[in-house]
């Protein structure tokens, strides 16, 4: 009986190492959730390898995703995708991803809010 548990224990560990092995989303610049007064010209996604982005696209509210240009280059870790001008309302990037080591094919999805920025009463004193 013992023999049946180190093979299954060796392909249940196997199978956990190659679900880890693929190019997952780190972080992002804006990150998760994040609201924003001042949109960058680029979103950032870091992936946990290097991968290369084959589809990306960018939703406002409830408007038609825009499809944007991948970014193209070898794969990296760090990968800088260009945007539009954003007016103030929730977004979602969608990308895809190509994994370097593996060939495997991710996908996901970014969340943030581009708010109105603030801006400064006109009739108060400036200061010296």
């Amino acid at each position: 009986m013992k023999k049946l548990f180190i093979p299954l224990g060796f392909v249940l560990a196997l199978a956990a190492a190659n679900a880890h092995a693929h190019a997952h989303l780190k972080m992002s610049t804006p990150a998760e959730g994040a609201v924003v007064t001042e949109m960058p010209t680029a979103v950032v996604l870091t992936f946990s390898e290097a991968a290369r982005i084959t589809a990306v696209s960018l939703q406002k509210d409830q408007e038609p995703k825009q499809t944007l240009k991948a970014p193209t280059g070898p794969a990296a870790k760090q990968i800088s995708v260009a945007v539009p001008k954003l007016a103030p309302g929730s977004y979602t990037l969608s990308w895809r991803v190509v994994s370097a080591d593996d060939n495997h094919i991710m996908s996901g999805e970014l969340h943030f809010n581009v708010a109105a920025a603030k801006t400064m009463p006109t009739d108060m004193p400036m200061k010296p």
